[in-house]
């Protein structure tokens, strides 16, 4: 209902009615393309007719017991009585699909025209129901670019350590949202402002921090908000950007020479994968992450002095993210100091090219040492050990400059270098 008195796009239907699961699914069987049931212990039975899906849910009743946020199921005959549990005026309306009235008990098309996300009643009752809903309403803040009631604010700050009992999975898919949302800096700065970052994200908390000097226009936080906001909506590059500087926090450093965070992008790396960790992010997600923050300072530093083959480490170096480096580097500067940007993007465009005139960017990801371990021992004499190692390494380094192409280049480099048969 929200969503299409505001116009926007609907890929779901969401409805309700007194009909119990059973008699729901009886009703759709023959009709619907399929069904599915996973939510039938709560009253939701899953349709799908051709390109439409729906999800019909029988009136509920819910009840809380104050420590679990799992509602005791209660089915109901009263459309009234259902909309009463809901979290948020906006999400507490009803289409009457018989008669094409609308059913607004607490005003939510008001709430909608004004731009606001208020609680359905009392905002510490709905709290205490299900301390998640304080998430969602600044989720709901940053995707529909509305504003929170100011009761609504007091009571989700006087509550927020309620979070403590929520999922980590459960706070992991409402904070993807937030980042995900057209106003996802807007939505962090309210998780801030509202106590919740300190049980979601501590660290963004501790970047409240100079920059260096050619950047004072704004100070750590403030930056990683607006590389956030310059970021496109995708998940791996909003979580690179929010986590991208996180470190700075622990490597500052000040001389006569001005602010330092020396190496914040290695121990960076290393935060960032302890903090998704720590929300149950997928493994493989974590480690593109990881790899962005670690290298997101190789692009900025681009110069056009840098020779052919530091353009082939760069590309190796980044492999099949180099396309996602290349636009975090933008959004980087972008939210650094204005002034700097043309240069940057004239750079980056020459960058660019220079990439494109080596052809070989698939190759250099999928990159691999002309010799095995094996035939390195063969050649050289010697047994397992650390120097098969720093044989390999120098090898591929070789490959990676362009020095070596073939298997008996990299016989006689190796030779030459190592000693051997």
């Amino acid at each position: 209902m929200r969503d299409q008195l505001l116009g926007r796009p609907i890929s779901d239907l969401d409805l309700a009615t007194d009909a119990r699961p059973a008699e729901i699914r009886r009703r759709v069987a023959r009709w619907a393309d399929s069904v599915w049931r996973v939510g039938e212990k709560y009253g939701t039975i899953g349709v799908a007719k051709e390109e439409a899906k729906a999800e019909i849910t029988t009136f509920r009743a819910d009840r809380y017991d104050g420590v679990s946020r799992k509602p005791r199921v209660s089915f109901g005959s009263d459309i009234r009585e259902d909309l009463e549990r809901r979290d948020f005026t906006i999400n507490a309306m009803a289409h009457d699909a018989h008669t094409g009235q609308l059913l607004d008990l607490f005003d939510g098309r008001r709430d909608l025209d004004e731009g606001l996300v208020r609680f359905v009643g009392d905002p510490g009752q709905r709290i205490a129901e299900d301390p998640l809903r304080m998430l969602r309403a600044v989720r709901f803040c940053s995707q529909l670019g509305f504003e929170l009631d100011p009761e609504g604010s007091v009571a989700i700050a006087s509550s927020a350590e309620e979070l403590t009992r929520i999922s980590r999975e459960r706070v992991r898919d409402e904070l993807d949202l937030v980042l995900l949302s057209p106003r996802a800096a807007e939505g962090l700065r309210l998780l801030i402002d509202l106590g919740l970052a300190a049980h979601v994200l501590p660290e963004l908390l501790k970047l409240h921090f100079p920059q260096p000097a050619r950047y004072r226009l704004k100070d750590v936080l403030d930056h990683t908000l607006d590389t956030v906001s310059f970021a496109p909506a995708d998940k791996t590059m909003r979580y690179a950007a929010l986590l991208h500087d996180v470190a700075k926090p622990e490597t500052f450093s000040a001389d006569d020479s001005g602010i330092h965070f020396y190496q914040h992008e290695e121990i960076g790396a290393q935060r960032s994968r302890a903090i998704l960790a720590r929300l149950r992010q997928p493994t493989a997600f974590i480690e593109e992450v990881a790899h962005l923050v670690r290298h997101h300072l190789r692009v900025p530093s681009y110069r056009a002095e840098w020779s052919d083959a530091a353009v082939r480490r760069l590309v190796y170096d980044l492999g099949d993210h180099l396309e996602q480096a290349l636009v975090l580097a933008d959004a980087d500067v972008r939210a650094s100091d204005p002034r700097n940007y043309p240069e940057f993007a004239r750079r980056v465009a020459e960058l660019r090219s220079r990439i494109a005139a080596l052809g070989e960017v698939a190759e250099l990801a999928r990159l691999r040492p002309l010799l095995d371990g094996d035939e390195v021992m063969t050649l050289l004499g010697i047994c397992p050990g650390p120097k098969v190692g720093e044989v390999l390494r120098f090898l591929l380094d070789q490959q990676i400059e362009g020095a070596i192409t073939t298997r008996e280049q990299a016989t006689e480099a190796i030779r030459q270098r190592f000693g051997g048969c």
